[in-house]
Parts: structure tokens; sequence; C-alpha cells
């Protein structure tokens, strides 16, 4: 006859360890995260809950993100913007002081020089604006005129030479 010897004291201790260090290591866990529910079986509904809202939230960052991002891109053509209305005050200018009947045929042809540069500028600006290549203005893309006019000819300072595009 076999006989089996049992420590059952010993077998109750060990359960009893083994129980209090699963609690132990809940007990830490949670601790470690912050939370309270870290797996389902924690809470079922309560994880179902904790989830939707973490993936809600989630969601509400990508929007304040392409929020930010849409912000940038309004900055970005405001500011381009703005630089166009300097150029055109400029553009008003020269058009005003070569009115004024006071300058010769270099200086208005230097006037007439700068406002094409201006102008030129101003197209440039206008076709390549863009933000995360995104293009900001429209996409036809506007040519400036190859016959430039010549001081003393019809021209910048009487209007008939500027691009239809920029007549109101």
């Amino acid at each position: 006859m076999i006989t089996l010897r049992t420590n059952q004291g010993s077998m109750v201790v060990q359960a009893k360890f083994e129980y209090s260090t699963n609690c132990l290591n809940k007990s830490i866990q949670r601790l470690s995260t912050g939370t309270k529910i870290n797996n389902a079986k924690d809470n079922a509904a309560n994880y179902s809950i904790s989830t939707n809202l973490t993936t809600q939230l989630a969601a509400y960052c990508a929007v304040e993100d392409n929020i930010s991002y849409g912000l940038d891109l309004a900055s970005t053509a405001s500011s381009i913007l703005a630089e166009m209305q300097n150029s055109t005050s400029r553009l008003m200018a020269l058009s005003t002081q070569a009115r004024n009947g006071t300058y010769n045929s270099n200086s208005l042809q230097a006037k007439n020089d700068e406002a094409n540069a201006i102008v030129a500028e101003l197209v440039r600006k206008y076709n390549t604006a863009e933000y995360n290549k995104v293009q900001l203005f429209n996409n036809e893309e506007i040519v400036i005129p190859k016959n430039k006019p010549k001081a003393g000819e019809s021209g910048f300072i009487d209007g008939t030479s500027v691009p239809q595009e920029f007549k109101a």
C-alpha cells in the first residue's frame, strides 16, 4: 500500500499567499496607472465606457489639431495678402507721383520699371502662395503681358496696360 503524505497546512498557506500576491499585483497596477479600471475583468461596463470616452477624447484632439492647421493656413494667407496690399499701395503712390507732371521721361521710365517689378512680384506671390503644398489662391495662373509700356507711351500711368485680371 502506498501512502501519500500531504502537508495540508502548507497547501492552504500557499493558496492564501498566491491570492494575496494577486491582490497586491492588482493594487500596484492600479497605483502605477492611476486608474481603477485597467482591464475588462475589473469592471466590464465601466471599462467599455472608459474606452469610448478615451476614443472620443482622441477624436477631439485630432479636431483641435485640424483647427490649428486651418488657423495657420488662414494666417499664412492673411500675411501674404497684407504684403500684396502693401505692394498695391506702392503702385498707387507711384501712379500718383507720375501724374503730377513734374517728372521727365527718365524718371517716368524708372517709375514704370518699378511698377512693372511690383506687378511681377504680385503675380509671383499670387501664383506661388501655398501652405503645406496646398494652393492658397485659385489655381488659374496669372501671366504678365510681354509687351510692357515704355515711358511716354500709353501704359501704366494712364492704366491702359494694366492686365485685364487687375481691372475692376
